[in-house]
Protein backbone atom coordinates (compact mmCIF):
# COMPACT_ATOMS: atom_id res chain seq x y z
CA UNK A 1 0.00 0.00 0.00
CA UNK A 2 1.26 3.59 -1.29
CA UNK A 3 2.35 5.78 1.91
CA UNK A 4 0.09 9.07 2.10
CA UNK A 5 3.65 11.35 1.75
CA UNK A 6 4.03 9.35 -1.49
CA UNK A 7 0.41 9.96 -2.43
CA UNK A 8 0.69 13.36 -2.31
CA UNK A 9 3.58 13.65 -4.90
CA UNK A 10 2.05 11.11 -6.87
CA UNK A 11 1.48 13.55 -10.37
CA UNK A 12 1.01 11.00 -13.34
CA UNK A 13 0.67 7.23 -14.60
CA UNK A 14 4.40 6.91 -14.32
CA UNK A 15 5.34 7.71 -11.18
CA UNK A 16 2.16 4.96 -10.04
CA UNK A 17 4.07 2.33 -12.17
CA UNK A 18 6.92 3.62 -10.23
CA UNK A 19 5.82 3.46 -7.36
CA UNK A 20 4.94 -0.66 -8.22
CA UNK A 21 8.41 -0.78 -8.69
CA UNK A 22 9.47 -0.06 -5.47
CA UNK A 23 10.32 3.78 -5.76
CA UNK A 24 8.63 6.27 -2.81
CA UNK A 25 8.90 9.66 -2.44
CA UNK A 26 11.10 11.13 0.67
CA UNK A 27 9.88 14.30 2.02
CA UNK A 28 13.30 15.10 4.06
CA UNK A 29 15.36 14.79 0.99
CA UNK A 30 13.39 16.71 -1.28
CA UNK A 31 12.98 19.46 1.26
CA UNK A 32 16.68 19.72 1.93
CA UNK A 33 17.45 20.69 -2.08
CA UNK A 34 15.37 23.55 -1.74
CA UNK A 35 16.64 24.54 1.80
CA UNK A 36 19.96 24.13 0.57
CA UNK A 37 19.21 26.24 -2.82
CA UNK A 38 17.12 28.94 -1.03
CA UNK A 39 19.95 29.32 1.54
CA UNK A 40 23.00 29.76 -0.18
CA UNK A 41 21.96 30.40 -4.02
CA UNK A 42 21.32 34.76 -4.58
CA UNK A 43 19.86 36.33 -7.80
CA UNK A 44 22.37 38.86 -9.39
CA UNK A 45 19.94 40.82 -11.88
CA UNK A 46 16.52 42.52 -11.82
CA UNK A 47 14.30 43.29 -8.75
CA UNK A 48 15.46 40.48 -6.67
CA UNK A 49 19.30 40.81 -7.20
CA UNK A 50 20.90 40.23 -4.17
CA UNK A 51 18.28 38.32 -2.54
CA UNK A 52 17.91 34.83 -1.64
CA UNK A 53 16.56 32.70 -4.17
CA UNK A 54 12.98 31.55 -3.98
CA UNK A 55 11.69 28.49 -5.33
CA UNK A 56 8.19 29.51 -6.01
CA UNK A 57 5.25 27.45 -5.23
CA UNK A 58 2.17 29.55 -5.91
CA UNK A 59 1.15 28.77 -2.75
CA UNK A 60 0.82 32.25 -0.74
CA UNK A 61 1.73 29.81 2.57
CA UNK A 62 4.76 28.30 1.65
CA UNK A 63 6.38 30.62 -0.75
CA UNK A 64 8.32 32.40 1.76
CA UNK A 65 12.59 31.15 2.40
CA UNK A 66 13.72 29.12 5.28
CA UNK A 67 16.86 30.62 5.84
CA UNK A 68 17.49 28.67 9.75
CA UNK A 69 20.08 26.23 9.84
CA UNK A 70 18.92 22.98 8.98
CA UNK A 71 20.18 21.25 11.99
CA UNK A 72 18.63 24.59 14.10
CA UNK A 73 14.57 24.17 13.27
CA UNK A 74 14.65 24.18 9.26
CA UNK A 75 14.41 20.61 8.34
CA UNK A 76 11.69 20.65 10.39
CA UNK A 77 9.54 24.22 8.64
CA UNK A 78 10.97 22.39 5.68
CA UNK A 79 8.93 19.20 5.63
CA UNK A 80 5.90 21.23 7.25
CA UNK A 81 6.38 23.38 4.47
CA UNK A 82 6.55 20.53 1.73
CA UNK A 83 3.38 18.78 4.07
CA UNK A 84 1.39 22.57 3.27
CA UNK A 85 2.58 23.02 0.06
CA UNK A 86 1.59 19.18 -1.28
CA UNK A 87 -2.40 19.42 0.48
CA UNK A 88 -2.40 22.49 -1.41
CA UNK A 89 -1.98 20.94 -5.03
CA UNK A 90 -4.04 18.11 -3.73
CA UNK A 91 -7.27 20.66 -2.84
CA UNK A 92 -6.94 20.97 -6.74
CA UNK A 93 -4.83 24.44 -6.36
CA UNK A 94 -2.34 24.79 -9.41
CA UNK A 95 1.42 26.47 -8.46
CA UNK A 96 4.07 27.65 -9.67
CA UNK A 97 7.15 25.36 -11.07
CA UNK A 98 10.13 25.72 -9.34
CA UNK A 99 9.49 23.99 -6.02
CA UNK A 100 6.73 22.03 -7.43
CA UNK A 101 9.39 20.07 -9.74
CA UNK A 102 12.73 20.99 -7.35
CA UNK A 103 11.11 18.36 -4.91
CA UNK A 104 9.83 16.10 -7.11
CA UNK A 105 13.05 15.83 -8.99
CA UNK A 106 14.77 15.24 -5.64
CA UNK A 107 12.96 13.71 -3.73
CA UNK A 108 11.63 10.61 -5.31
CA UNK A 109 13.99 7.65 -4.28
CA UNK A 110 14.79 3.70 -4.84
CA UNK A 111 16.72 1.61 -3.19
CA UNK A 112 19.69 0.12 -4.87
CA UNK A 113 21.41 -3.09 -5.35
CA UNK A 114 24.40 -1.90 -7.00
CA UNK A 115 24.87 0.81 -4.28
CA UNK A 116 23.56 -1.30 -1.64
CA UNK A 117 21.73 2.11 -0.51
CA UNK A 118 18.69 4.56 -1.10
CA UNK A 119 19.72 6.70 -4.33
CA UNK A 120 17.56 9.13 -6.52
CA UNK A 121 14.83 8.16 -8.55
CA UNK A 122 15.61 10.17 -11.23
CA UNK A 123 18.86 10.16 -13.38
CA UNK A 124 17.07 12.33 -16.35
CA UNK A 125 14.76 14.80 -16.62
CA UNK A 126 13.31 16.97 -19.37
CA UNK A 127 11.06 20.22 -18.42
CA UNK A 128 9.33 22.01 -21.12
CA UNK A 129 8.31 26.09 -20.09
CA UNK A 130 8.07 28.90 -22.08
CA UNK A 131 10.07 31.82 -21.58
CA UNK A 132 10.03 34.14 -18.89
CA UNK A 133 9.62 31.01 -16.69
CA UNK A 134 12.57 31.69 -14.62
CA UNK A 135 14.30 28.95 -15.83
CA UNK A 136 17.79 29.79 -16.94
CA UNK A 137 18.71 30.89 -13.25
CA UNK A 138 16.67 28.08 -11.91
CA UNK A 139 18.66 25.60 -14.03
CA UNK A 140 21.77 27.47 -12.91
CA UNK A 141 20.77 27.32 -8.99
CA UNK A 142 20.64 23.13 -9.79
CA UNK A 143 24.26 22.95 -11.12
CA UNK A 144 25.43 24.94 -8.27
CA UNK A 145 23.68 22.52 -6.14
CA UNK A 146 25.36 19.39 -7.76
CA UNK A 147 28.44 20.82 -7.39
CA UNK A 148 28.52 22.31 -3.88
CA UNK A 149 25.86 21.00 -1.90
CA UNK A 150 24.82 17.53 -3.04
CA UNK A 151 27.56 15.85 -1.39
CA UNK A 152 29.55 13.75 -4.06
CA UNK A 153 33.12 13.66 -4.15
CA UNK A 154 34.99 14.58 -7.12
CA UNK A 155 31.32 15.44 -8.60
CA UNK A 156 32.00 16.60 -12.48
CA UNK A 157 28.44 19.03 -13.70
CA UNK A 158 28.38 20.17 -17.34
CA UNK A 159 26.10 23.18 -18.73
CA UNK A 160 25.15 22.16 -22.20
CA UNK A 161 23.80 24.32 -24.50
CA UNK A 162 23.96 24.53 -28.51
CA UNK A 163 26.72 27.57 -28.42
CA UNK A 164 29.26 28.91 -26.01
CA UNK A 165 26.93 32.44 -26.04
CA UNK A 166 24.12 30.22 -24.26
CA UNK A 167 26.22 28.52 -22.09
CA UNK A 168 27.47 31.18 -20.69
CA UNK A 169 24.58 33.15 -19.64
CA UNK A 170 23.78 29.87 -17.17
CA UNK A 171 27.26 29.99 -16.00
CA UNK A 172 26.97 33.87 -15.45
CA UNK A 173 24.20 33.23 -13.39
CA UNK A 174 25.90 30.19 -11.97
CA UNK A 175 29.14 32.19 -10.86
CA UNK A 176 27.11 35.31 -9.85
CA UNK A 177 25.38 33.28 -7.41
CA UNK A 178 28.88 31.77 -5.78
CA UNK A 179 30.14 35.46 -5.55
CA UNK A 180 26.97 36.81 -3.29
CA UNK A 181 27.18 33.73 -1.06
CA UNK A 182 30.02 33.87 1.65
CA UNK A 183 29.76 30.22 2.30
CA UNK A 184 29.90 29.36 -1.11
CA UNK A 185 32.48 32.18 -2.12
CA UNK A 186 34.86 30.65 0.21
CA UNK A 187 34.92 27.48 -1.08
CA UNK A 188 34.64 27.97 -4.45
CA UNK A 189 37.46 29.06 -6.99
CA UNK A 190 35.92 30.95 -10.27
CA UNK A 191 37.97 30.48 -13.13
CA UNK A 192 36.50 33.22 -15.13
CA UNK A 193 38.51 32.68 -18.62
CA UNK A 194 36.98 29.31 -19.06
CA UNK A 195 33.55 30.61 -16.58
CA UNK A 196 34.14 26.93 -14.23
CA UNK A 197 33.16 26.95 -10.56
CA UNK A 198 35.58 24.39 -8.59
CA UNK A 199 34.30 23.75 -5.33
CA UNK A 200 37.03 22.85 -3.14
CA UNK A 201 36.15 20.59 -0.22
CA UNK A 202 34.51 17.99 -2.51
CA UNK A 203 36.72 18.97 -5.35
CA UNK A 204 33.99 18.84 -7.40
CA UNK A 205 33.84 21.22 -10.58
CA UNK A 206 30.75 23.16 -12.66
CA UNK A 207 32.10 24.01 -16.21
CA UNK A 208 30.02 25.42 -19.78
CA UNK A 209 29.89 22.95 -22.67
CA UNK A 210 28.50 23.85 -25.91
CA UNK A 211 27.51 21.45 -28.86
CA UNK A 212 28.38 24.12 -31.63
CA UNK A 213 32.24 23.86 -30.46
CA UNK A 214 33.37 21.43 -33.21
CA UNK A 215 37.30 21.67 -31.50
CA UNK A 216 35.98 19.79 -28.32
CA UNK A 217 34.07 17.08 -29.85
CA UNK A 218 36.44 14.57 -28.52
CA UNK A 219 37.19 15.98 -25.12
CA UNK A 220 33.39 15.41 -25.03
CA UNK A 221 33.30 12.16 -25.25
CA UNK A 222 35.48 11.72 -22.42
CA UNK A 223 32.93 13.44 -19.74
CA UNK A 224 31.27 12.20 -17.08
CA UNK A 225 29.16 13.69 -14.34
CA UNK A 226 25.73 15.67 -14.53
CA UNK A 227 24.45 17.44 -17.58
CA UNK A 228 22.35 20.34 -17.36
CA UNK A 229 21.13 21.25 -21.13
CA UNK A 230 19.33 24.61 -21.82
CA UNK A 231 17.35 25.00 -24.77
CA UNK A 232 16.95 21.39 -25.50
CA UNK A 233 15.11 22.41 -28.97
CA UNK A 234 17.97 23.63 -30.92
CA UNK A 235 20.45 20.99 -29.40
CA UNK A 236 21.84 18.55 -32.04
CA UNK A 237 21.90 14.63 -31.77
CA UNK A 238 25.10 13.94 -32.47
CA UNK A 239 26.36 16.30 -29.25
CA UNK A 240 23.63 14.00 -27.26
CA UNK A 241 24.96 11.03 -28.89
CA UNK A 242 28.38 11.80 -27.62
CA UNK A 243 27.11 12.97 -23.75
CA UNK A 244 24.36 10.03 -23.37
CA UNK A 245 26.53 7.90 -21.27
CA UNK A 246 28.07 10.51 -19.12
CA UNK A 247 27.95 9.56 -15.39
CA UNK A 248 26.86 5.94 -15.89
CA UNK A 249 29.64 5.24 -13.51
CA UNK A 250 28.80 7.26 -10.80
CA UNK A 251 25.94 6.68 -8.26
CA UNK A 252 23.68 9.16 -8.99
CA UNK A 253 24.07 11.09 -12.26
CA UNK A 254 21.84 13.73 -13.19
CA UNK A 255 21.01 14.74 -17.19
CA UNK A 256 18.62 17.89 -16.89
CA UNK A 257 17.38 19.71 -19.72
CA UNK A 258 14.54 22.41 -19.44
CA UNK A 259 13.64 24.25 -22.53
CA UNK A 260 10.74 26.11 -24.67
CA UNK A 261 9.16 24.31 -27.83
CA UNK A 262 11.04 25.08 -31.22
CA UNK A 263 10.40 24.99 -34.66
CA UNK A 264 12.24 21.92 -36.26
CA UNK A 265 9.17 19.30 -35.32
CA UNK A 266 11.89 16.59 -36.61
CA UNK A 267 15.09 17.23 -34.55
CA UNK A 268 16.16 16.11 -31.34
CA UNK A 269 13.97 18.38 -29.10
CA UNK A 270 10.76 17.47 -30.32
CA UNK A 271 12.02 13.73 -30.36
CA UNK A 272 12.97 14.19 -26.80
CA UNK A 273 9.72 15.64 -25.65
CA UNK A 274 7.53 12.95 -27.77
CA UNK A 275 9.23 10.49 -25.82
CA UNK A 276 8.67 12.62 -22.70
CA UNK A 277 5.53 12.78 -22.54
CA UNK A 278 4.85 8.45 -23.84
CA UNK A 279 6.76 8.13 -20.21
CA UNK A 280 4.53 10.59 -18.39
CA UNK A 281 1.46 8.76 -19.47
CA UNK A 282 2.83 5.34 -18.64
CA UNK A 283 3.12 4.34 -22.76
CA UNK A 284 6.65 3.90 -21.77
CA UNK A 285 7.68 2.63 -18.41
CA UNK A 286 11.08 4.57 -17.60
CA UNK A 287 10.99 5.14 -13.83
CA UNK A 288 14.08 7.17 -14.56
CA UNK A 289 12.87 10.24 -16.40
CA UNK A 290 11.25 12.95 -14.65
CA UNK A 291 8.73 15.50 -16.88
CA UNK A 292 7.08 18.39 -16.71
CA UNK A 293 5.51 20.29 -19.81
CA UNK A 294 3.66 23.48 -18.89
CA UNK A 295 1.91 24.54 -22.31
CA UNK A 296 -1.69 25.55 -23.99
CA UNK A 297 -2.72 22.84 -26.58
CA UNK A 298 -0.50 22.10 -29.24
CA UNK A 299 -3.53 22.19 -31.20
CA UNK A 300 -4.52 25.58 -30.46
CA UNK A 301 -6.28 27.59 -33.37
CA UNK A 302 -5.74 31.24 -34.05
CA UNK A 303 -9.34 31.98 -33.37
CA UNK A 304 -9.56 29.90 -30.27
CA UNK A 305 -6.41 31.86 -28.71
CA UNK A 306 -7.66 35.30 -29.82
CA UNK A 307 -11.41 34.68 -27.89
CA UNK A 308 -9.42 33.90 -24.67
CA UNK A 309 -5.42 34.83 -24.29
CA UNK A 310 -5.38 34.81 -20.35
CA UNK A 311 -7.00 31.26 -20.21
CA UNK A 312 -4.23 29.97 -22.05
CA UNK A 313 -1.31 32.09 -21.04
CA UNK A 314 -2.06 30.76 -17.54
CA UNK A 315 -2.45 27.33 -19.04
CA UNK A 316 1.49 27.50 -19.86
CA UNK A 317 2.72 30.09 -17.67
CA UNK A 318 3.28 28.64 -14.27
CA UNK A 319 5.14 31.81 -12.84
CA UNK A 320 1.54 33.99 -13.95
CA UNK A 321 1.50 36.90 -11.93
CA UNK A 322 5.35 36.84 -10.92
CA UNK A 323 7.37 37.12 -13.97
CA UNK A 324 4.51 36.62 -16.51
CA UNK A 325 2.81 39.32 -16.29
CA UNK A 326 -1.20 39.95 -17.62
CA UNK A 327 -0.49 43.46 -18.87
CA UNK A 328 3.00 42.39 -20.58
CA UNK A 329 1.53 39.10 -21.64
CA UNK A 330 -1.54 41.01 -23.50
CA UNK A 331 0.39 43.95 -25.08
CA UNK A 332 2.89 40.90 -26.65
CA UNK A 333 -0.16 38.86 -28.13
CA UNK A 334 -1.28 41.98 -29.84
CA UNK A 335 1.93 42.92 -31.43
CA UNK A 336 2.66 39.62 -32.78
CA UNK A 337 -1.15 38.56 -33.86
CA UNK A 338 -0.60 41.19 -36.73
CA UNK A 339 1.57 38.88 -38.64
CA UNK A 340 1.78 34.92 -39.15
CA UNK A 341 5.30 34.76 -38.77
CA UNK A 342 4.84 36.79 -35.18
CA UNK A 343 2.00 34.75 -33.52
CA UNK A 344 3.99 31.87 -34.76
CA UNK A 345 7.03 32.75 -32.61
CA UNK A 346 4.34 33.52 -29.68
CA UNK A 347 3.00 30.80 -29.18
CA UNK A 348 6.14 29.25 -28.94
CA UNK A 349 7.65 31.61 -27.07
CA UNK A 350 4.86 32.32 -24.22
CA UNK A 351 2.73 29.01 -24.85
CA UNK A 352 5.16 26.10 -25.89
CA UNK A 353 3.47 25.39 -28.78
CA UNK A 354 5.55 23.51 -31.26
CA UNK A 355 5.70 25.37 -34.98
CA UNK A 356 6.84 24.25 -38.35
CA UNK A 357 10.57 25.78 -39.50
CA UNK A 358 8.55 27.21 -42.03
CA UNK A 359 4.98 29.24 -41.39
CA UNK A 360 2.53 30.84 -43.52
CA UNK A 361 3.79 34.30 -45.20
CA UNK A 362 0.32 36.30 -44.94
CA UNK A 363 -3.24 35.97 -43.49
CA UNK A 364 -5.64 36.43 -46.35
CA UNK A 365 -7.47 38.52 -44.45
CA UNK A 366 -5.49 41.53 -44.69
CA UNK A 367 -4.34 39.96 -48.13
CA UNK A 368 -7.94 40.71 -49.29
CA UNK A 369 -8.39 43.84 -47.64
CA UNK A 370 -5.46 44.80 -49.82
CA UNK A 371 -7.35 44.73 -53.00
CA UNK A 372 -8.54 47.95 -54.74
CA UNK A 373 -8.45 49.72 -57.89
CA UNK A 374 -4.84 51.35 -58.55
CA UNK A 375 -3.75 54.90 -59.48
CA UNK A 376 -2.87 56.40 -62.90
CA UNK A 377 0.90 55.09 -62.30
CA UNK A 378 2.35 57.62 -65.03
CA UNK A 379 1.96 59.97 -61.73
CA UNK A 380 3.91 57.36 -59.71
CA UNK A 381 7.20 58.54 -57.41
CA UNK A 382 8.86 55.31 -58.41
CA UNK A 383 8.14 51.84 -60.23
CA UNK A 384 10.30 48.76 -59.46
CA UNK A 385 10.13 45.55 -61.49
CA UNK A 386 10.48 41.78 -60.28
CA UNK A 387 11.23 38.72 -62.66
CA UNK A 388 10.97 34.78 -61.96
CA UNK A 389 11.41 33.07 -64.62
CA UNK A 390 10.77 29.22 -62.92
CA UNK A 391 11.94 26.61 -65.10
CA UNK A 392 10.39 24.87 -68.19
CA UNK A 393 7.45 23.31 -65.88
CA UNK A 394 6.69 26.26 -64.22
CA UNK A 395 5.11 29.70 -64.16
CA UNK A 396 7.08 32.64 -65.50
CA UNK A 397 6.08 35.72 -63.74
CA UNK A 398 7.04 39.79 -63.34
CA UNK A 399 5.58 42.22 -61.04
CA UNK A 400 5.71 46.32 -61.10
CA UNK A 401 5.12 47.93 -58.16
CA UNK A 402 4.38 51.55 -57.88
CA UNK A 403 5.20 54.01 -55.34
CA UNK A 404 2.86 57.17 -54.00
CA UNK A 405 3.62 59.97 -51.58
CA UNK A 406 1.26 59.24 -48.75
CA UNK A 407 1.96 60.96 -45.68
CA UNK A 408 4.58 62.32 -43.20
CA UNK A 409 5.52 60.62 -39.99
CA UNK A 410 6.65 62.49 -36.78
CA UNK A 411 10.00 63.29 -38.15
CA UNK A 412 8.56 64.75 -40.73
CA UNK A 413 9.72 61.94 -43.11
CA UNK A 414 8.02 60.58 -46.03
CA UNK A 415 5.27 57.87 -45.59
CA UNK A 416 4.81 55.81 -49.36
CA UNK A 417 1.97 53.62 -50.13
CA UNK A 418 2.42 50.95 -52.83
CA UNK A 419 0.26 49.52 -55.59
CA UNK A 420 1.37 45.95 -57.27
CA UNK A 421 0.30 43.72 -60.08
CA UNK A 422 2.22 40.53 -61.83
CA UNK A 423 1.49 39.11 -65.03
CA UNK A 424 2.19 35.44 -65.62
CA UNK A 425 2.62 33.28 -68.66
CA UNK A 426 3.13 29.17 -69.19
CA UNK A 427 3.74 27.18 -71.38
CA UNK A 428 0.67 25.30 -73.75
CA UNK A 429 2.46 21.81 -72.77
CA UNK A 430 2.19 22.92 -68.72
CA UNK A 431 -1.18 24.53 -68.70
CA UNK A 432 -2.77 20.84 -69.89
CA UNK A 433 -1.66 19.23 -66.79
CA UNK A 434 -4.90 20.48 -65.25
CA UNK A 435 -5.04 17.59 -62.49
CA UNK A 436 -2.15 19.06 -60.58
CA UNK A 437 -2.13 22.66 -60.70
CA UNK A 438 -5.52 24.86 -61.08
CA UNK A 439 -3.64 26.75 -64.67
CA UNK A 440 -7.37 26.76 -66.41
CA UNK A 441 -8.80 28.72 -64.10
CA UNK A 442 -6.55 31.31 -64.69
CA UNK A 443 -6.59 31.23 -68.29
CA UNK A 444 -9.96 31.49 -68.23
CA UNK A 445 -10.20 34.37 -66.06
CA UNK A 446 -7.42 36.18 -68.72
CA UNK A 447 -4.71 36.34 -65.95
CA UNK A 448 -2.70 33.59 -67.18
CA UNK A 449 -1.40 33.76 -70.54
CA UNK A 450 -0.62 30.65 -71.87
CA UNK A 451 2.23 30.70 -75.07
CA UNK A 452 4.32 28.37 -77.04
CA UNK A 453 7.31 30.34 -75.70
CA UNK A 454 6.33 32.08 -72.75
CA UNK A 455 9.65 33.51 -71.85
CA UNK A 456 9.88 35.21 -75.15
CA UNK A 457 6.08 36.72 -74.90
CA UNK A 458 6.41 37.54 -71.10
CA UNK A 459 10.43 39.74 -72.33
CA UNK A 460 7.76 41.39 -74.50
CA UNK A 461 5.24 42.41 -72.19
CA UNK A 462 7.60 43.14 -69.79
CA UNK A 463 10.21 45.78 -72.07
CA UNK A 464 7.11 46.95 -72.98
CA UNK A 465 5.54 48.22 -69.57
CA UNK A 466 8.90 49.13 -68.68
CA UNK A 467 9.16 51.84 -71.31
CA UNK A 468 5.84 52.79 -70.97
CA UNK A 469 6.51 53.08 -66.61
CA UNK A 470 9.70 54.42 -66.88
CA UNK A 471 11.09 51.45 -64.28
CA UNK A 472 13.72 52.21 -62.15
CA UNK A 473 15.06 48.56 -62.40
CA UNK A 474 13.98 44.90 -62.51
CA UNK A 475 15.34 42.13 -60.00
CA UNK A 476 16.15 38.79 -61.28
CA UNK A 477 17.45 35.85 -59.98
CA UNK A 478 21.02 35.29 -61.45
CA UNK A 479 19.96 31.75 -61.22
CA UNK A 480 18.63 30.85 -64.71
CA UNK A 481 18.24 34.42 -65.84
CA UNK A 482 21.11 35.79 -67.08
CA UNK A 483 20.18 35.60 -70.57
CA UNK A 484 17.12 37.36 -70.05
CA UNK A 485 19.14 40.35 -67.86
CA UNK A 486 20.97 40.78 -70.92
CA UNK A 487 18.45 41.13 -73.49
CA UNK A 488 16.86 43.29 -70.70
CA UNK A 489 20.16 45.63 -70.56
CA UNK A 490 20.08 45.50 -74.26
CA UNK A 491 16.79 46.98 -74.04
CA UNK A 492 18.28 50.60 -72.13
CA UNK A 493 16.21 48.37 -68.37
CA UNK A 494 18.76 48.03 -65.69
CA UNK A 495 18.42 44.69 -63.99
CA UNK A 496 19.45 44.58 -60.61
CA UNK A 497 20.87 40.69 -59.04
CA UNK A 498 18.23 39.30 -57.10
CA UNK A 499 19.69 36.05 -55.37
CA UNK A 500 17.51 33.55 -53.91
CA UNK A 501 18.94 33.73 -50.34
CA UNK A 502 18.21 34.28 -47.03
CA UNK A 503 20.41 37.28 -47.27
CA UNK A 504 18.82 39.35 -50.16
CA UNK A 505 15.33 38.62 -49.27
CA UNK A 506 14.90 39.05 -45.45
CA UNK A 507 14.89 42.47 -45.00
CA UNK A 508 12.36 42.74 -48.57
CA UNK A 509 9.81 40.14 -46.90
CA UNK A 510 9.62 42.07 -43.38
CA UNK A 511 9.58 45.39 -44.70
CA UNK A 512 6.60 44.03 -47.86
CA UNK A 513 5.01 42.31 -44.91
CA UNK A 514 4.76 45.30 -42.77
CA UNK A 515 3.41 47.27 -45.55
CA UNK A 516 0.72 45.25 -46.15
CA UNK A 517 -0.21 44.68 -42.07
CA UNK A 518 -0.02 48.56 -42.16
CA UNK A 519 -2.70 48.65 -45.03
CA UNK A 520 -0.44 50.88 -47.43
CA UNK A 521 -0.46 48.07 -50.23
CA UNK A 522 -2.86 47.87 -52.81
CA UNK A 523 -3.14 44.91 -55.76
CA UNK A 524 -5.59 44.28 -58.17
CA UNK A 525 -7.79 40.95 -56.82
CA UNK A 526 -5.51 38.89 -59.15
CA UNK A 527 -7.06 35.32 -58.48
CA UNK A 528 -3.78 33.94 -59.79
CA UNK A 529 -1.65 35.85 -57.90
CA UNK A 530 -4.01 35.48 -54.56
CA UNK A 531 -3.81 31.12 -55.09
CA UNK A 532 0.16 32.26 -55.11
CA UNK A 533 0.15 34.09 -51.77
CA UNK A 534 -1.93 31.77 -50.34
CA UNK A 535 0.60 29.18 -50.88
CA UNK A 536 3.79 31.07 -49.91
CA UNK A 537 5.66 30.16 -46.54
CA UNK A 538 8.25 32.00 -45.40
CA UNK A 539 11.40 30.07 -43.61
CA UNK A 540 13.96 31.47 -40.69
CA UNK A 541 17.34 30.55 -40.54
CA UNK A 542 18.87 29.69 -37.12
CA UNK A 543 20.39 33.44 -37.14
CA UNK A 544 16.82 34.71 -37.60
CA UNK A 545 16.64 35.60 -41.24
CA UNK A 546 13.44 34.96 -44.15
CA UNK A 547 13.28 33.43 -47.01
CA UNK A 548 10.59 31.70 -48.80
CA UNK A 549 10.72 28.35 -48.30
CA UNK A 550 9.93 26.94 -51.88
CA UNK A 551 9.79 23.22 -50.45
CA UNK A 552 7.29 24.01 -48.03
CA UNK A 553 4.93 25.93 -50.43
CA UNK A 554 4.18 22.61 -52.78
CA UNK A 555 2.49 24.64 -54.93
CA UNK A 556 3.62 27.66 -57.46
CA UNK A 557 4.82 30.99 -55.32
CA UNK A 558 6.76 32.50 -58.52
CA UNK A 559 4.15 35.88 -58.76
CA UNK A 560 4.71 36.47 -54.88
CA UNK A 561 8.83 36.37 -55.57
CA UNK A 562 8.67 38.34 -58.45
CA UNK A 563 6.33 40.72 -56.49
CA UNK A 564 8.38 40.85 -53.20
CA UNK A 565 11.93 41.87 -55.78
CA UNK A 566 9.71 44.47 -57.15
CA UNK A 567 8.19 45.83 -54.25
CA UNK A 568 12.33 45.85 -52.78
CA UNK A 569 13.59 47.34 -56.36
CA UNK A 570 10.55 50.09 -55.39
CA UNK A 571 11.26 51.24 -51.72
CA UNK A 572 15.19 51.73 -52.75
CA UNK A 573 14.40 53.74 -55.75
CA UNK A 574 15.00 57.60 -55.84
CA UNK A 575 12.18 59.36 -57.00
CA UNK A 576 11.79 59.67 -60.65
CA UNK A 577 12.15 63.00 -61.10
CA UNK A 578 15.38 63.12 -60.11
CA UNK A 579 16.61 61.39 -62.69
CA UNK A 580 19.10 59.40 -61.21
CA UNK A 581 20.53 55.73 -61.61
CA UNK A 582 18.93 53.47 -59.40
CA UNK A 583 21.87 51.49 -57.22
CA UNK A 584 21.09 47.95 -55.41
Amino acid sequence: MTDPITQLWMRNRSDELAVKNGCWFDVARAAWTVWWIERYCCLYEGEWAGEHMLLRSGCPETDKQILEEWSDGGEQMSIARAVKYSEWIAAGNTGDWQYECFMRLHGWVRNSKRWERVIRRFTEGSIWIPKKQKKTPSLAAEGVYLTCGDGESGAKCFGGAKDGNQAGIAMAHAIAMIEQSPELASECKINRNEKSIEHLPTRSKYKPLSSANERTKTSKEGINGNILIDETHVVDRDFIKIISRAGISRVEPLHLDASTAGNNPDGYGKERQDYARKVMAGEIQNDNLFVAIYEAPQDLSDEELDADPIKFGKMANPAWGHTAHEEEFLADYARSKQSIEAIADFKMYRLNIWQHSSNPWIKMDLWDKCCGELSDWMEADAIGGGLDLGGLDDLASWAMVARFPFDTDEDGNIVYRFEGLVRSFIGDDVRRDVTKFPFNTFVTANELKVSGFPIRDLKKTLVEGCHKYRVSAVGYDPHGAQQMAEDLTAESIEAVSFSQSYSMFNEPIRSFTETIQAGRFIHDGDSLLKWSVKNAYVKKSAAGLLMFDKLKSVEKIDPVVALTMAYRICSLAPARATGSLFIY
